[in-house]
């Protein structure tokens, strides 16, 4: 069974060292010495495509490559891209990495979404760009019918405490989301690209959530699937206190060592598990402790393999009704909104509208999260829609999941 779906971390291959360096005067221009393997292979595939025997037309394609980058024409240099063979080094470590995975046979004809990692950085942007662009192109002989990028908050290699506590644990916890938004036994992640603690990362992540984890070495023609060991992390930890690692686990979440002892089980064996998944923060006078990647890892594995895990939050213990600026609204959009609050007086404290740009985007009354906001949508027998957002005492994953199945449920009856 191929995958439909892959999840790949990208790194700055493609930008450095491989177009920095381009000289295209002298590039692929002489014929590689016969001791140069990885020369003779860009050969081949420049051979294979055509390129290699044209060299006018070859020297015109670099010089293009070499101004969009100069220049950040991020578009154009996507485009010509598509017009060397993908198994050439210069496309980079992705561009690569997903062509050895389409030629062993990895990944098959139907490969409908790419899901592409970037850093927190300017590089990483550009790069998800260029390549969300590249593998959308039509002429993209390793096309996806669907490719987006997503930035990892706090990758990023200028300020290593960042990146520890918030860059790695944030990529572990977006690996978790597109797993259980696609479906285990049809994704995949190519963890080619990327800061190497990436590496170590996406396959521990893959051993503890049975998710297929790839890695392709520059130097090698060859795939690397990280074999299952056939043991399984032991989730028993949070099994048996899923509260408290749901609060460990809110991004930027931070505690001090008297809030760490009041939270941690008295249960000693339980509770060296818990401490050896946190990493301390040194915050000037104050030591903080936060969910280390690993912790995260734990986590995400459990909201996998757990999908129907929920947890009631506290009832709200002040009413502040509903709010209404003067605006345009859709007819009997008020009164939907207030009867939602109506219905749930220990469950919402406060509901109020908010922006309803993007028509659409509003297909009907329902309710999601968005970055921990609770939304909900409306729409009138004209198709105008309107959104609110919905205030509750919900301040972890596993609350959150249970208010929007209470909501969801309501509305359904």
């Amino acid at each position: 069974m191929n995958p439909t779906t892959l999840v790949c971390t990208v790194g700055t291959s493609l930008f450095m060292p491989n177009l920095l360096r381009l000289d295209p005067e002298r590039q692929y221009m002489l014929d590689p010495a016969a001791d140069d393997l990885l020369g003779q292979t860009d050969k081949k595939a420049l051979e294979r495509s055509g390129l290699w025997a044209n060299k006018d037309a070859l020297r015109e394609l670099l010089q293009g490559i070499a101004f969009d980058f100069k220049s950040k024409r991020w578009a154009d240099l996507a485009s010509k891209l598509t017009r060397l063979p993908p198994d050439l080094r210069l496309c980079g470590a992705e561009i690569n990495s997903i062509e050895a995975m389409i030629r062993k046979k990895i990944l098959g004809e139907q490969r409908q979404r790419l899901s592409l990692l970037v850093s927190d950085t300017e590089d990483g942007a550009a790069l998800g760009t260029i390549l969300s662009a590249y593998f959308r192109d039509p002429r993209c002989p390793i096309g996806f019918e669907s490719c987006w990028f997503r930035t990892v908050k706090g990758l990023q290699d200028e300020k290593p405490l960042i990146f520890q506590r918030e860059g790695l644990t944030n990529l572990v916890r977006m690996l978790g989301d597109e797993l259980r938004k696609w479906g285990g036994e049809w994704i995949a992640i190519n963890a080619t690209g990327g800061y190497k603690a990436q590496i170590a990362l996406a396959v521990a992540f893959g051993q503890a959530t049975r998710c297929a984890v790839f890695y392709k070495h520059e130097r090698f023609d060859q795939i690397i699937r990280f074999p299952r060991i056939p043991f399984t992390i032991d989730l028993a930890p949070v099994e048996s206190q899923p509260k408290l690692w749901a609060d460990l686990a809110e991004p930027g979440n931070l505690f001090t060592w008297d809030e760490m002892d009041r939270l941690l089980p008295s249960d000693m064996e339980l509770r060296q598990s818990v401490e050896s998944m946190m990493d301390p923060i040194d915050d000037g006078d104050t030591a903080y402790f936060a969910l280390s990647a690993l912790g995260m890892v734990y986590w995400e594995a459990y909201l996998t393999l757990h999908p129907e895990s929920m947890l009631e939050p506290k009832s709200v213990t002040e009413r502040n009704g509903c709010h209404f600026p003067p605006h345009h609204y859709p007819d009997g959009f008020k009164e939907y909104v207030e009867g939602v609050y109506n219905a749930y007086p220990s469950l919402i404290s406060e509901c109020h509208s908010i922006d309803h740009s993007g028509q659409g985007a509003i297909h009907g009354n329902l309710f999601y999260w968005r970055d921990h906001r609770l939304i909900g949508e409306y729409v009138d027998r004209n198709r105008f829609g309107g959104r609110f957002e919905i205030m509750t005492e919900a301040r972890n994953e596993l609350e959150r999941r249970w208010v929007l199945n209470r909501l969801v449920s309501g509305s359904r009856q």
